[in-house]
């Protein structure tokens, strides 16, 4: 594999077969046996506690934050994710009783990371529990009434070309019925749930794949996922409670550009862990814009600054704004903090990108220093993938970082 560090820091590389999912490992530099552990071990492994709860394409698994944080972490550190999707980071970080501060222009991220760290004790998850059994019950009540009441307060005619009749009739019910409910955090962990399931009964194949599908759900079988994911959800809460230690700080989110990062402070997290978005990879957007609809969640701020959408296919752009992304951390990330990155190759115009060269480039053209380094090479699986991938194989990458010439506080 290309050498990508302009100096190499003190390598250790080595090349092994590993499983079907990692067939080659190769690392170097400072924590060179903890990068290419916590790499190697994605993946591997189900998903504990909250981890589970609702698909959010492109997370990492929890071992890596857990196993970099163990290694680096103090009394009274923050970590930052700016780029926090689901919340895998932060949920790791308080497992350790950090201080965690996440960001997403994404509103779904919002939505997902809120439920993934909140801690309930048995009374709070009683009262969810006993809220979605009560919609549900009602639901299947309107179910046989003739004329059961219309949901008016939003456009549902570009939602129902998505769905089978009688699963649009159940959703929208259960839609109607969230805004009645008072208690704000039930409210809010119902409507996380709703959100979990309207990719799931429509007619698109999954988040990443906008093709038709034939869906074979029968009549109730909405109401009996959202009232079993409620009760899987808050159980989890319940365990994610009691294993928090006493004394962790509340949790920190925001919903700005991370090339700005406006709310945060010079200096502010002692470790920042994240996976920018790649370009011409994934639209974010697209994944949940049926989420966005039906919750009526204003999206036109995260559409329209979006990084590294697919839809865009303009990687010079997305190297200006990341760059821009590593002028913010160097501000917000204190000068002796650390900066792990994960980030995977990606095909440009028929050709495979060396997402590690590409990353070290625009990091060290912005003061930072690659400390050390783990790569995994992991399998193709299109045809596209294969013809780009042939001569070096597809790789993932942990980036280690540190500040070079620390920048000049304002």
């Amino acid at each position: 594999m290309t050498d990508f560090t302009a100096s190499p820091p003190s390598p250790r590389k080595q090349r092994r077969s590993f499983s079907q999912q990692t067939l080659a490992l190769e690392s170097g530099g400072d924590l060179a046996a903890v990068l290419e552990t916590a790499l190697s071990r994605s993946g591997q492994g189900g998903y504990r506690l909250t981890h589970g709860f609702h698909p959010y394409p492109g997370r990492f698994h929890p071992s890596l934050p857990e196993l970099l944080l163990r290694e680096v972490s103090g009394p009274q550190h923050w970590v930052l994710d700016p780029f926090m999707g689901g919340g895998t980071t932060l949920v790791e970080g308080l497992l350790q009783g950090m201080g965690v501060i996440g960001n997403d222009l994404n509103p779904i991220a919002h939505l997902v990371t809120r439920e993934r760290t909140r801690a309930r004790h048995p009374g709070e998850a009683k009262e969810v529990e006993d809220e979605a059994r009560r919609i549900a019950g009602q639901v299947e009540a309107l179910r046989h009434e003739k004329k059961p009441p219309r949901y008016d307060t939003r456009d549902l005619k570009p939602l129902a070309v998505h769905y089978m009749p009688h699963l649009l009739a159940e959703l929208t019910q259960w839609a109607r019925l969230l805004e009645t409910i008072k208690p704000f955090k039930v409210r809010e962990t119902l409507r996380a749930v709703f959100s979990s399931a309207v990719v799931k009964f429509s007619k698109r194949a999954s988040d990443s794949d906008d093709r038709e599908r034939a869906t074979s759900f029968p009549k109730g079988a909405v109401s009996r996922f959202l009232v079993a994911k409620t009760e899987e959800l808050v159980r989890a809460q319940m365990e994610l409670g009691r294993l928090i230690p006493a004394g962790t700080p509340p949790i920190r989110l925001h919903q700005e550009d991370a090339r700005l990062l406006i709310s945060l402070h010079w200096g502010q997290a002692d470790h920042i862990i994240t996976s920018p978005p790649y370009p011409g990879t994934y639209d974010y957007h697209d994944h949940h814009a049926l989420r966005m609809a039906w919750l009526g969640l204003e999206d036109a701020p995260f559409k329209e600054r979006e990084l590294g959408a697919k839809r865009e296919q303009d990687p010079d752009a997305w190297s200006e704004d990341l760059r821009n992304v590593l002028l913010a951390l160097a501000r917000v990330l204190k000068p002796q903090g650390n900066l792990f990155m994960v980030i995977g190759d990606w095909i440009a115009d028929g050709r495979a990108i060396n997402a590690a060269e590409a990353l070290t480039r625009d990091a060290t053209a912005k003061g930072w220093r690659l400390a050390g380094h783990a790569s995994a090479q992991r399998e193709s699986f299109s045809p596209a993938e294969k013809t780009a991938y042939a001569a070096r194989g597809k790789w993932e990458h942990l980036l280690y970082f540190r500040r070079g010439v620390p920048p000049r506080a304002p």
